[in-house]
């Protein structure tokens, strides 16, 4: 195992720039998934990412999953077809009730602005969900062809795993062959854990069942202890078409998988199985952090989709945090690159979860008002989640004023603006910077933002504040006209430093779509809408899109939509300016084909496929040269119905849409799905 020195061992975390602390994290990252050991405490770990995200909050480290692949030594890269996503995640009832809330919302398609609205649509059958333990384990992924074991793999950035077949295959509760075999690919995903029974009789020797069971899975030769003493829980199964989750966790027990205790609710009755799993936690024989509540309703699930983070139909709640009383010094106005303003609590030192918390998020204004924060304010500080803290409640106020919100930015001195989003439930104001353009704060990070996403070596913040100081560069478009002779005349930098530093910036003149979309900044504009948004053309085609034609693709949704055209709208004379020194490339995935059969298509799968699995069937689709969607729209070209949805009394929602939009005159065909595939075939 690796030990210290490491890298800035013993350094406040205070103290460290978002250059180091990015390097710590992404060290520690390594040898917490590599090595399956944390050098560190997890207190500690977790300050360094919050300090990170203060310091820069669109760092990509932060939307890492995982580790990235490619630190992993042990094992081969592995592919994962469908991303492994994170969860979302809740810590109080009130979190969970406002998830409610929005996923009322998003399943009506109505506003829903009050709990007793979300509560008619709670106690519907719709809103039946399956409660699980969030056990604390290694998430992994078994892969199967024509019911034959055929790979692990560990989640890994969520993209890109590990392959782990030769351990994971001695996992207790791994069969090598499927009871009931599909045709084709099957994956089953779930959690490897070691009992908290086994990791008693090695406590002595190591840390956490968690790490152990890692290390054990990981290693090449000689493991601390037998794999085939760890074990898994199935929680997914992906290639396979199932009407509910509940009917996924009973397939995968008939194959010889184990899933974990679960339970079918109706939403409403969540809030009591919580307090009840708070209780029975202590009696588990492993380690869990929470439950998990998903939809059972797979179709609804699958109309909502996902974020490129987690599902939209799921989320984490989390066990009650650790907290403590402390006083409240002030409140620190911190500016982002999008020039929203965020109120961060300012404490005196108060130990929580094994790290000294002296900052605190706040969130926005409304909680900041709801709060009636003053100086001197004992108030209890939570560590939510085990990462991040933030001011739960005053518990003695001062005597002193209420903090006011102010009202010049606090950082160019411009006026600041209050806005309501009123997607929220209930809304919130939010303050930001009335010229964000001009303000220092907001450019340095969104160049900053700019220079890490495209991987830009050598240009952290600190390179970043001499070259803006200097009035250098005031947007990203100008970091490709700096010139070693200005560079090597600014304070610390050499010309050896200068001359690499514009290598740098000529080596990355050929810059992916993709990758250049997620390096504007635009909110909700990631890497999975990035690359959603790719499949559409290049560059000069997606400026031209509008909000329909975004909303319809893979169900990006309207919000998703009005602000990814927007952003490109707003930062048009960016855009310009930055193809006057870059080239833009359209890269398709490998094996995909432009111009194939399915070239300008827009294919859309219901009901239970024969051939192969919904997804690998959407994967096809792409490798024709067509795209792939989830729900029925108006741009959807066609309608591919598997098994007897033709006949049934109560077709699909897609099939209805589908025939709706025929009655109305639309172009949409609609065919089974054997003559789909003949036709293919046929065209080959």
């Amino acid at each position: 195992m690796l030990q210290p020195p490491f890298p800035y061992a013993g350094q406040p975390i205070a103290q460290m720039s978002a250059t180091e602390l990015a390097e710590a994290v992404a060290f520690h990252n390594a040898r917490y998934y590599a090595d399956g050991a944390a050098l560190i405490p997890d207190a500690e770990y977790d300050s360094m990412v919050e300090k990170l995200r203060d310091l820069a909050p669109n760092h990509p480290l932060l939307l890492q999953v995982g580790a990235p692949a490619q630190v992993v030594e042990a094992g081969d890269k592995v592919q994962h077809r469908v991303p492994m996503l994170s969860l979302d995640k809740c810590n109080t009832l009130e979190e969970f009730q406002a998830w409610v809330r929005g996923l009322a919302a998003a399943v009506t398609g109505k506003p829903v602005r009050s709990l007793d609205e979300a509560q008619l649509w709670a106690d519907s059958a719709t809103a039946q969900v399956v409660l699980t333990p969030k056990i604390d384990g290694l998430a992994c992924t078994f892969r199967y062809r024509d019911g034959q074991l055929l790979l692990a793999a560990t989640r890994g950035d969520g993209q890109v795993g590990e392959d782990v077949t030769h351990s994971a295959r001695q996992v207790r509760g791994v069969p090598g062959r499927l009871a009931d075999a599909p045709r084709g690919e099957v994956e089953v995903r779930g959690e490897i854990y070691l009992s908290l029974g086994e990791f008693a009789k090695v406590s002595a020797q190591f840390a956490n069942p968690r790490n152990l069971a890692a290390g054990t899975l990981k290693a090449k030769d000689n493991p601390a202890i037998a794999p085939r003493t760890l074990q898994f829980f199935a929680y997914d199964v992906q290639g396979m078409d199932f009407a509910s989750k509940r009917e996924r966790l009973q397939w995968a027990a008939q194959q010889g998988f184990v899933p974990p205790p679960h339970q079918l609710l109706g939403l409403a009755q969540v809030p009591e199985a919580f307090a009840q799993a708070v209780e029975a936690r202590t009696t588990w024989d492993f380690e869990a952090d929470g439950i998990v509540v998903e939809l059972n309703d797979v179709a609804v699930a699958q109309r909502l989709g996902t974020t490129s983070h987690h599902p939209r139909w799921a989320v984490a709640w989390k066990f009650h945090a650790d907290s403590g009383l402390t006083r409240l010094v002030d409140v620190e106005w911190s500016v982002a690159r999008t020039g929203t303003i965020t109120p961060v609590a300012l404490t005196e030192p108060v130990l929580l979860s094994g790290a000294t918390v002296t900052r605190a998020t706040l969130h926005n204004v409304s909680n900041l008002k709801r709060l009636a924060l003053r100086p001197g304010d004992q108030v209890e500080v939570v560590r939510r989640g085990g990462v991040i803290p933030h001011i739960e409640r005053v518990v003695v106020a001062s005597e002193a004023e209420p903090i006011a919100v102010p009202t010049n930015c606090p950082s160019c001195g411009a006026p600041t603006r209050l806005l309501v989003r009123d997607e929220r439930h209930p809304p919130v104001e939010i303050l930001v910077c009335s010229q964000p353009d001009q303000c220092t704060t907001a450019r340095r990070r969104s160049v900053l933002h700019y220079c890490q996403t495209l991987e830009l070596e050598g240009f952290g913040d600190k390179v970043v504040d001499l070259v803006m100081e200097a009035g250098l560069v005031q947007d990203p478009a100008d970091l490709y006209t700096l010139q070693a002779g200005d560079l090597q005349e600014l304070p610390r930098m050499g010309a050896v430093m200068a001359s690499n530093l514009v290598a740098q910036l000529d080596k990355g003149r050929r810059v992916p779509l993709q990758k250049f979309l997620c390096a504007l900044g635009i909110s909700s504009l990631g890497k999975q809408t990035a690359g959603l948004l790719v499949s559409r053309g290049d560059l000069a085609a997606l400026r031209q899109l509008t909000v329909a034609e975004v909303a319809a693709l893979h169900s990006l949704g309207d919000k998703t939509a009005e602000q990814v055209v927007g952003g490109l709208a707003e930062r048009s004379a960016l855009i310009d300016r930055l193809l006057q020194h870059i080239e833009v490339l359209v890269e398709r995935p490998s094996g995909d084909s432009p111009n194939g059969p399915l070239s300008g298509q827009l294919v859309v799968f219901t009901g239970s496929l024969a051939k192969m699995g919904r997804r690998d069937a959407q994967t096809a689709v792409v490798k024709l040269g067509g795209l792939a969607g989830d729900t029925v729209t108006s741009e959807t070209t066609v309608l591919v119905v598997g098994g007897d949805e033709f006949d049934s009394p109560t077709p699909s929602s897609k099939l209805k849409k589908a025939r709706k939009l025929q009655s109305q005159g639309g172009t949409i065909r609609i065919v089974s799905e054997p003559e789909f595939w003949a036709d293919l075939e046929g065209r080959a």
